[in-house]
């Protein structure tokens, strides 16, 4: 269909006396008219016909011609805009046809929150590659700050020979499987420097192999790969993780409950070579140590009757010790703004971060408006080689577009709406990812990874081929006339959706199907509708669907649910406010632009916001276990939750997942896959 994709979001401007609203949500209505239709076409069918036009033009009335979305998808334009009404009559005729195998509307999509420079896919050539790097040594390599985080330090001499070409980076391997089988690891440092640290994926108690080869250039457009290096072996033990106590208040004598810890979480050592103990504390009254632990508990026999006790549990291992209270310290000005990250019921994220940041080599692709420099955000986008960002724009319609011209490998979010607001809901969306951790601004879900922005979204909302050709392209389809994605994505984020009810159908389905089974997790808005069913492409199999909740862990009453919704995430909603933190409104607190165009941080509500919330945590699945499945990863996020409030919506009538996403226990979960 040539839906329409909106946001409904609504943004207030945060200043430093406290916040101050000054935008509301969008009251865009669903679009009458439609202007195009996806097709897919029968096996062994062409999409131009042999009298030139487009395949199944002689089925509709005024079609101009047709383009490439990608993946076996095609869109008929057409001259003039046609009710819906009439349009479908159209396609209903159109799919008895024995040439097209399916056919929908082009309908609109919106969000769902209140110099162009063409690049070459890097080929390696048959060109004499350079000999193997020589001396290969791996060994472990824990930094003083972070005894608990596994990294290892490999160092090697360069080729004797290159054949007069240019070392421009080096290919690294690994194995976990004695040297049986390879897998890359980086696949190009991008320098000639022979010593690197390598941390992402890297677990404790995990014997490692690795290989190197250098990558050369002699001033072609092609690079060329050179033989392989020896391999080298490292194993890595830790500090232990800090423990994931289940039941931290003990009234009167018992059992203190915790989660028994992986290999990877005791530090790369056995369970009988590591210590527990606990303590328990309450007010004025004197704290009681246990030593009667095991992996899965403590034991307190002596506490006092009907007196509550907080309880913190230790790990000690020949490197370190942790506590269960360790959490990341942050330091973000903002950062006691957003309740949603380490609130009652927010996602646990300062736990999270002591597993890992996130890695740059783990790239999230935001389908949305675009994206404007914002200084939250300038270490995690994607870079041309003249510095400008990289990405690409897929807003076929000049008008909405608003920047003179149709498609180009220029992401940047022009601003502007069909009321005239500027929201720059891309921005924002990223910067609930990734905004860097820099004692200045708001706190990233995932800091240290990398943002792909691709616009499929205009001033005045997208369409569904728009959308379609965006998750195709980032999930590295080829499609006519555009250049593939050089940066492979591990995540997909879409805080949009169909203004209407759209059924997720086998054409639709197939995209996200293609690019799921290429590794790449989907994470979706429920929609904003407040209705019992999922907005399109939220409704869509394999995709993690994201139910928005608020600061007293209850549905947002804006949020979809139903059938399909997979967890939820902290959306915000400024009705309910937050008691953690006030001046929050309730909302989410990112990045965004003031009335006049300058950097600030805007509050916001909708599934638009807890959808990169949960991508976010995937992001970070991705940087500790690089080769995680969109299944598995589907498994641990439903595994990996706080139960929703007794008597609250989502208790009663269900349809907002399994519960509010953890990220801590997530992790735990991920770090404990071999």
């Amino acid at each position: 269909m040539m839906l329409r994709l909106f946001s409904a979001v609504a943004l207030s401007t945060l200043v430093l006396s406290g916040v101050s609203p000054v935008a509301v949500a969008s009251t865009k209505t669903s679009s009458q008219t439609v202007s195009g239709v996806i097709v897919k076409y029968a096996a062994r069918v062409d999409a131009e016909a042999k009298n030139g036009e487009p395949t199944g033009a002689n089925l509709l009335k005024g079609v101009t011609g047709s383009e490439d979305l990608g993946g076996g998808l095609y869109v008929l334009k057409l001259a003039n805009e046609v009710s819906q009404m009439q349009l479908r009559s159209w396609v209903d005729r159109m799919v008895l046809d024995r040439r097209i195998e399916w056919a929908e509307l082009d309908l609109a999509v919106d969000s769902q929150s209140v110099a162009p420079q063409t690049f070459r896919v890097p080929e390696f050539t048959k060109a004499r590659a350079a000999t193997a790097p020589r001396s290969l040594s791996a060994r472990a390599s824990l930094s003083a700050g972070s005894r608990d985080k596994a990294r290892i330090r490999l160092s090697w001499s360069q080729p004797g020979n290159r054949y007069g070409a240019k070392i421009v980076g080096y290919q690294i391997q690994y194995s976990t499987n004695g040297g049986s089988t390879y897998r890359t690891l980086i696949s190009n440092t991008g320098s000639n420097d022979t010593r690197v640290f390598v941390s992402d994926g890297i677990r404790a108690g995990v014997s490692y192999r690795f290989r190197v080869r250098a990558i050369t250039n002699d001033g072609s457009a092609a690079n060329t790969l050179g033989a392989l290096s020896n391999a080298a072996g490292a194993l890595v033990r830790t500090a232990p993780k800090p423990v994931l106590v289940t039941s931290a208040v003990r009234v009167g004598p018992g059992n203190v409950s915790y989660r028994p810890q992986s290999l990877s979480d005791r530090g790369g050592f056995a369970a009988s070579q590591v210590r527990y103990r606990a303590v328990a504390t309450a007010p004025d009254i004197e704290s009681v140590e246990s030593a009667l632990c095991d992996e899965k508990r403590c034991r307190f026999p002596t506490l006092l009757p009907d007196v509550s006790y907080n309880v913190e549990v230790f790990a000690t291992n020949a490197v370190g010790k942790s506590s269960s209270l360790d959490a990341e310290n942050v330091n973000d000005f903002y950062f006691p703004f957003q309740w949603y990250l380490n609130g009652q019921f927010g996602i646990s994220m300062p736990n999270a971060w002591k597993y890992t940041k996130g890695e740059s080599s783990k790239v999230v692709a935001v389908i949305d408006t675009g994206i404007r420099e914002h200084q939250q955000l300038s270490k995690a986008l994607l870079r041309n080689p003249d510095g400008s960002i990289y990405g690409y724009d897929f807003v076929s319609d000049l008008n909405s577009a608003a920047d003179g011209d149709g498609e180009d490998p220029n992401p940047n979010d022009e601003g502007g709406g069909a009321g005239g607001d500027s929201t720059y809901h891309g921005t924002f969306v990223a910067g609930i990812i990734a905004s860097e951790h820099d004692f200045i601004g708001t706190s990233g879900v995932a800091p240290k990874v990398k943002i792909l922005p691709i616009r499929a979204l205009g001033r005045d909302s997208g369409t569904m081929s728009d959308l379609v050709k965006a998750v195709n392209w980032a999930a590295g389809e080829k499609i006519t006339g555009v250049p593939r994605n050089r940066y492979p994505v591990s995540v997909i984020n879409l805080s949009l959706g169909a203004r209407e009810p759209v059924a997720c159908d086998a054409g639709f389905s197939s995209v996200f199907k293609s690019a799921i089974s290429k590794g790449v997790t989907i994470v979706a808005a429920a929609g904003n509708e407040g209705r019992p069913s999922l907005s399109f492409p939220a409704n869509c199999p394999g995709v993690v669907t994201v139910v928005a909740s608020q600061s007293l862990g209850d549905r947002a009453s804006y949020s979809n649910f139903g059938e399909g919704a997979l967890v939820a995430a902290p959306g915000g909603e400024q009705s309910i406010g937050s008691l953690e933190a006030p001046d929050s409104q309730g909302r989410i607190l990112s990045a965004g632009f003031n009335s006049s165009g300058l950097e600030d941080y805007v509050l916001a509500e909708g599934t638009s916001m807890a959808a990169p919330v949960v991508s976010g945590i995937v992001a970070l699945m991705y940087s500790m276990q690089p080769n995680i499945s969109p299944s598995r990863v589907r498994t641990i996020l439903a595994n990996s939750v706080q139960d929703f409030p007794v008597g609250s919506n989502c208790s009663i009538t269900g349809g907002c997942g399994a519960g509010i996403i953890n990220a801590q226990l997530a992790l735990a979960r991920t770090s404990a896959l071999r």
